[in-house]
């Protein structure tokens, strides 16, 4: 396919901060890169280098930052509640009983998640938490008890299958509801709310007067303006081999974000085939097309929804999707080759 490039390549399941050329103080400022760090959000390591006067300036900075994504896990968890918080889990908690009140930014993520259903020809469902809770439940059977895996019926699942219509998440903006009309359905945010996350935080950081910083998210990275090492360069974004703990690939990016799906983390291999947590809404399976998508865009919420959605499409389809949005992608495989498109191609070191 002349569309595409064919590489033989390292695998790669995670994109990673790698940075500028050197750490240190820049020719033209004062600026220093900082760098801080913590797992209490998402179930994963969030991490941020940026560029300051001060470390008390980087420490102020900081403080925001972290707290801002301790508030936005607690509205988009699917799995805890909290005192006098009306979240993701409230909203499952009441479906087909009452519309919630919830916090604008639930609205907000909510929306672009029933869009996103529509921009990837419903592959992305937020309502395919039925589906979704069925296999999670079997993941963490499987990993405890390896001696005994199993897999989920196709008949339980098909059942589950019956409560994800998305036209019954119901939206009501100028009530600032939200409501799931019938009972038995569940939304899991999982493809969104972390990306989304990230935008949001990066967005008060710029708010704030940071203009040099990079956000890694568990591989939902953001960079902000461009890196001060070195009198001003790109981030460097790499792609990591999780095979070696390598690096494959590096993309020079300004003011862009990049995100990964792929199979290689929470994944349960039952006579020699791997079942992946990412879910193809309409074989109700783990999608096994790819070994991982990466996506490199001006949004990491954006590259998100689209590493998962070219995860489980098809090449073709994917290559189609991937151009509406004006995204670079890396299709990787399990036998260690690669496709990718021009537009990746424009912005690799490697190719």
């Amino acid at each position: 396919m002349t569309k595409f490039f064919l590489a033989v390549l390292i695998v790669v399941a995670a994109v990673f901060i790698i940075g500028g050329c050197s750490p240190g103080n820049n020719s033209r400022t004062s600026l220093t890169r900082h760098r801080g760090g913590f797992f209490e959000t998402f179930d994963t390591y969030v991490q941020i280098a940026m560029y300051t006067e001060t470390q008390e300036e980087f420490d102020e900075h900081f403080k925001v930052f972290q707290q801002a994504f301790e508030r936005y896990h607690i509205l988009f968890d699917i799995f805890n509640s909290y005192p006098g918080v009306n979240n993701i889990r409230t909203i499952n908690d009441n479906a087909g009983i009452v519309p919630v009140v919830v916090d604008s930014a639930i609205i907000d993520l909510l929306i672009f998640s029933k869009q996103a259903y529509f921009y990837t020809g419903g592959i992305l469902n937020i309502a395919l938490g039925p589906v979704l809770s069925i296999w999670h439940q079997y993941r963490m059977h499987n990993i405890s008890n390896p001696e005994n895996m199993v897999v989920p019926s196709y008949d339980a699942l098909r059942e589950a299958a019956s409560f994800i219509n998305i036209k019954d998440l119901i939206i009501d903006e100028e009530a600032g509801t939200v409501f799931l009309a019938r009972e038995g359905m569940l939304l899991d945010v999982g493809a969104t709310a972390k990306a989304f996350t990230v935008d949001r935080v990066a967005n008060i950081l710029r708010e704030r007067g940071v203009a040099s910083a990079v956000i890694d998210a568990g591989g939902d990275v953001i960079a902000i303006g461009e890196s001060m090492t070195g009198g001003g360069r790109p981030w460097n974004i790499g792609i990591r081999d999780p095979e070696t703990g390598g690096m494959y690939d590096v993309v020079q990016v300004r003011d862009m974000a990049a995100a990964t799906s792929g199979n290689h983390y929470r994944r349960f291999i039952i006579d020699g085939v791997p079942y992946s947590h990412i879910i193809d809404p309409i074989t109700l399976m783990p999608a096994a097309n790819f070994a991982a998508v990466s996506v490199i865009h001006e949004s990491v919420t954006t590259a998100e929804m689209l590493s998962t959605a070219l995860f489980i499409l098809s090449l073709d389809e994917g290559y189609e999707l991937a151009q509406t949005f004006n995204a670079a992608v890396i299709w990787l495989f399990d036998d260690n080759t690669a496709m990718f498109n021009e537009i990746y191609r424009k912005i690799s070191q490697n190719f």
